[in-house]
């Protein structure tokens, strides 16, 4: 007879087994500190993702949202007016000034607090929604973040995660080292099996490009471990020219495990 491996312990492991140790919140803090001023540069729009979110809480009539892990408000702010009262929790406080920088409306409220804090902090009331974005990727405690968000969900609570996939170049650069990213959306809808919350699962696609003023630039960017011909030959169908340069073009999978709240 086969034993399904528990992926609560299976979660735990692959979390402690990172070695940047951002399972530790200092150390987290501290990525934070020095990646908050560029974080927004570097990450791609996601528009039909927001549309589906903002579809979601119309239609729910959501009177508040709760954001965890909200970051410098990426979702949180293009979100803010489908919900009269919107709360944006996270743990860095750099992350949270970028933020504030943005001139976020009155009814949104900034909270910097940790996660596994706030869980049980009775000032930290329940919300109509609340949206996860790849904020729990280093949590051990899967299993407590889950019914701690569940139980902070009055009508809905939305989990984005990926499955793995990102541009093809870090993906295939991920690959040839053998360490391929973990599949986080599959290890979640696995944990919400586990604890019998049933979830619709939906997978949103977007786009990414960049562009590069020469080849040069495009294998810096690249940093794979092969011939330069190589990279060019495997990038291929992801690469227009365009003058003596390239625009790099590729479609992602955003992963939504919709749970609905008790009070749906």
């Amino acid at each position: 007879m086969t034993v399904q491996a528990d992926i609560f312990d299976e979660w735990r492991e692959q979390v402690l087994a990172v070695r940047s140790g951002r399972w530790q919140p200092e150390r987290d803090r501290a990525f934070w500190h020095v990646q908050a001023a560029k974080y927004d540069a570097g990450q791609p729009e996601l528009p039909n993702t927001v549309a589906w979110l903002r579809g979601q809480l119309a239609g729910a009539g959501a009177d508040s949202l709760l954001d965890v892990g909200a970051g410098t408000g990426r979702l949180t702010l293009p979100l803010a007016g489908a919900a009269a009262r919107v709360t944006a929790l996270d743990h860095s406080p750099d992350m949270l000034a970028v933020l504030r920088g943005k001139g976020p409306p009155a009814h949104l409220e900034v909270r910097c607090q940790e996660l596994a804090d706030a869980l049980h902090d009775p000032t930290l009331a329940p919300h109509d929604a609340v949206l996860a974005a790849w904020s729990l990727a280093y949590l051990p405690d899967l299993r407590g973040a889950l019914t701690g968000l569940r139980r902070l969900a009055r009508r809905d609570l939305f989990l984005l995660e990926d499955d793995g996939l990102g541009s093809p170049h870090v993906t295939l650069r991920r690959t040839l080292a053998g360490q391929p990213r973990p599949q986080r959306a599959t290890g979640l809808r696995r944990a919400l099996h586990a604890l019998g919350l049933p979830c619709a699962h939906l997978q949103i696609t977007e786009g990414r490009e960049l562009t590069f003023p020469d080849t040069a630039a495009l294998l810096a960017q690249a940093r794979l471990p092969l011939p330069d011909a190589e990279v060019l030959d495997v990038l291929g169908p992801y690469l227009i020219p365009e003058g003596e340069g390239w625009r790099y073009r590729w479609t992602f999978d955003v992963h939504v495990l919709h749970v609905r709240g008790e009070g749906a």
